[in-house]
Parts: structure tokens; sequence; C-alpha cells
């Protein structure tokens, strides 16, 4: 067994209170629960243990078991993939880069053969998985006056509220339905994006791509989820109006019974009204208040479209007082094979657009993404040739056929191998009007002779016994195939 085998199995006695923190935790209010006093006891708990005790007991502990499960799929699915996948990849590395380029690979792959790679991001992510699971499945919010839950008859803050603080003591009533539809609005982003985090992780554990970034991307979006469904739930009845549901409230009379007052709120009956409704029935929710957790939902598992759309909206509104900019870059979208997901995935490290790819490293990338070596060499390739051919880039590849510059090398080498002039032929294979074909001439010209420079440094570096430095224009090479072919 080597030295990376035995990293995956070398971890810490507190790299496991990932694990034990929350189960202690769960497991502490489902004893609370089962076996603990409660408020009818006469026993009256100001600590998390009032938790234990504000729902019916079979239904609390059910709701401990998905919470539990639901926070420890975080460190089971990195503890997992150290275990049986990160080996895996490294094998696979090890048969696709270039020999020179084994060892490094080697050496970077064994620095995530252990689970102290993991640790910071992993406490982060199970951090707000298990505050936010906490949220959304043992909350309770409570408006009266001696029910068991979250007593926001005493208020609440201005996160939860914004402007409408105001109504607290003007119309209790409708603070109190603001809350309840900014509640939802949080913990509904906040599922989405948890929903949205766990396909991301089960797709990176699959194609060998979980790194701590994956970890730290999901905290993130679960953060920036929940706050923006509940920013966006203050303008709700801004978008969708509706009237605010009326809420009955019960207190007690003077012999101990509950007695029904009605709300200021409240509709008046009028004669011919049924008056066998039970009671809390006078009052239908609006029908628009049941899209707010879809929308929430949506906002949670497609923050960025949805921040992207707010932008448009506001760019729009604003277009008379913000210039517009003069952003020219080319979108990743432009390069054969490239999906929203591989966009996603490529933006993540830091590569956003055309030109920045094309100045990547393909081993780097390789080690840090979940794509093989061929393919991020020829995506290079591609957005090489691309950021010199600009936005005739894809015109160029239906009409020649050549999608990259290390075709569009072998092309032109095998032509002046057989005495042809290359460049002519593909001018005439791109444009007849004498105009377009000088231009063409002009930049095909020119695209050979740095194509030409940039090989022959390469095999200079290669003979030198030095390797390449991405992020110079002798990077050109790392998409040219020079010296860089396994045996």
């Amino acid at each position: 067994m080597d030295q990376n085998e035995m990293k995956k199995y070398d971890m810490p006695w507190y790299d496991w209170a990932v694990f034990a923190v929350p189960a202690l935790f769960f497991i502490g209010l489902g004893i609370e629960s089962a076996l603990g006093p409660s408020p009818a006891d006469g026993v009256i708990h100001r600590d998390f243990r009032a938790i234990a005790h504000w729902f019916d007991p079979v239904f609390f502990q059910y709701n401990l078991v998905m919470a539990l499960l639901t926070v420890l799929v975080v460190p089971s699915l990195a503890l997992s993939y150290i275990q049986a996948m990160a080996n895996r990849k490294e094998r696979r590395l090890q048969n696709e880069v270039p020999p020179e380029r084994r060892a490094e690979v080697r050496r970077r792959m064994g620095r995530r053969a252990s689970f102290s790679s993991y640790r910071g991001s992993v406490w982060l992510t199970t951090t707000v998985v298990l505050l936010g699971t906490s949220i959304l499945l043992l909350f309770k919010p409570v408006s009266v006056d001696g029910g068991t839950g979250v007593d926001f008859g005493l208020g609440a803050n201005m996160l939860i509220m914004g402007p409408f603080a105001e109504l607290y003591e003007k119309n209790p009533d409708a603070y109190y339905s603001h809350l309840i539809r900014n509640q939802i609005a949080f913990q509904f982003g906040f599922l989405g994006a948890y929903v949205y985090f766990v396909g991301s992780v089960v797709r990176a554990y699959f194609t060998m791509d979980l790194t701590s970034h994956t970890f730290v991307d999901g905290a993130i979006r679960m953060i920036v989820a929940s706050i923006l469904a509940l920013v966006l739930s203050f303008a709700y009845d801004f978008v969708l109006p509706g009237d605010v549901p009326s809420v009955t409230r019960n207190v007690a009379t003077a012999d101990g019974g509950p007695a029904e007052a009605p709300s200021a709120s409240s509709p008046v009956s009028e004669p011919g009204d049924k008056q066998d409704q039970s009671p809390g029935m006078e009052a239908a929710l609006p029908a628009n208040l049941s899209l707010l957790p879809i929308v929430a939902f949506f906002f949670g598992f497609y923050p960025k479209r949805a921040s992207l759309a707010l932008e448009r909206v506001a760019l729009k509104v604003m277009k008379n007082i913000i210039p517009g900019d003069g952003y020219r870059a080319l979108p990743l979208s432009m390069l054969a094979g490239m999906s929203y997901s591989h966009e996603l995935r490529l933006e993540r490290e830091g590569f956003d657009n055309v030109e920045n790819l094309s100045n990547a490293d393909a081993v780097d990338l390789a080690v840090r993404t979940c794509f093989s070596y061929p393919q991020l060499k020829q995506w290079i390739d591609a957005a090489l040739l691309a950021s010199h051919l600009r936005e005739d880039y894809p015109y160029f590849v239906r009409r020649s056929g050549l999608s990259a510059s290390e075709e569009l090398h072998y092309f032109l080498s095998a032509c002046d191998a057989h005495n042809i002039d290359g460049v002519q032929q593909l001018v005439a294979a791109l444009s007849t009007d004498p105009a377009e074909a000088t231009s063409w001439k002009l930049r095909l010209t020119a695209l050979k002779i740095l194509l030409d420079k940039n090989a022959a440094d390469n095999k200079c570096s290669d003979a030198e016994g030095s390797e390449h430095r991405p992020g110079q224009i002798v990077s050109l090479g790392v998409g040219l195939g020079v010296g860089e072919r396994s045996p």
C-alpha cells in the first residue's frame, strides 16, 4: 500500500466530530421527546429541549430521523469519495497526461487523498444544512399566548419582517400573516438550494469531481438562495396582490374554556350566511399564496438564473441612468461539446469565457475538474482558435471543418510538406469576395506564423527538459500536442 493509499485511511479522531455532533444533537432531542418531562408536567424549558415538546412525539421523532439523514449526507459523501473514488481519478489521469507531467499529477492528487483537505468545507456545509433543516422540519411559529412553539407574539427581527414590523401593534393579524409568508419563502428557498446541492454533489461523486469547492459552493448557494427568496417575498403582494387572510384567535374565558374572539379583519356575518361554518374557517387563503412555495423553490434551485432575470429587469428600468458596458468576451457555449453544466463547472474554476480558457493548462484543469485531459485539451485548443477569429469562428468551422488550432496547424504543416499553399486553400473555401478574401488571408497568415513560432518554442523547451508555464504565449502549445503524446 503506497503513501496515497495510506492517507485516505488516516483520519484523526476529531474529524469524526462532524458525524458525532449532529447525531448527538438529534438523538438528544429524540430522547427528550420520549422520556423528558413536558410542559404539561409543569416543566418549562428555555433551551433547545423545548423543541422536543412542540409536536406529537412520533411525528417529531420521524422528523428527527429525516433531519439527521439530510445532514449526514454531506460528510458521508465526502468520506466515501475519498475512500473509493479519489484513486480511480488518479489512475485515469496517469493514463491520459503526458509522461513528463505524471509526477505532478501524483503529487497533487496525493493532497486530495485525505479528509483533512475537505475538513473546513465539510464543516461549513454541514453547519448550514443543520441550521436550514432545523428551520424547515423543526420550526413551529405560534402567535397566541400559551402555544407550544416560537412565540412571535413577542416580536420578530427586521430580517424576517422588514417594513412589516410596524404592523406588530397596529394589525397583529396582518403582522402574523406576513411573518408566515416570509418564513415560507425562506424555508422553501433553502429547500430548493439543498435539492440542487444534493444533485450536484451526486454528479460530482460519480464523475470523480468532488472537491472542497463543491461543498463551499453548495453552502454559499443555500445561504444566498434563502436570503434571496426571503427578500423577494417582501414584493410578493406587489407582484401578486391579494387579501391578507384573517386569523381567528382563541382567548380564555372566565371559566377557563376557549372562546372565539373575532379579529378586527374578520368579516362580519350577513343574514343568510351559513351558520354551521366551523370556527377558524371564515376566510380562505388567497389562491396566489399557494404559488409562494413554488416561486421560492425556483429561486433556491436556480439562484443564478433568478438573479440574472432580476439584473436584466433592473437594467431595463435604469437603462437611461446606467450606460452600457463594453464587455465583449466570447461565451464558452460556442465551443463544441460545451453544455450549461460544463460552463458552470469551468466558471467555478475561474474560466468564464473563451479568452480565459485559451490560457488554461489542460493538466491543471484535469486535476481540478471532472473533465478528461483529452477533452480539456480539445476545448483549450478550440478556445485558442476562437480567441483569434472572434465572431467569425463558427463560420470558419462550418466552411473548413477545422475547429481547433492543433487541427489548423497540422493542416498547414501538411500543406507545406507537399508544397501546397494551405492559406490560399482555406481562403478559397471561406470567401469569394475579393475584400473579404484579402482580410481572411492576412488573418490566417498571421495565425500560421504564431502557431509555427510557438510549436518551435515548445520543441526547444522539450529539448532542454523544462516545463512550459501556463499563462504565457508559449501556452499556445498546450493544445498543439507537440511532445505531449503518451506512448
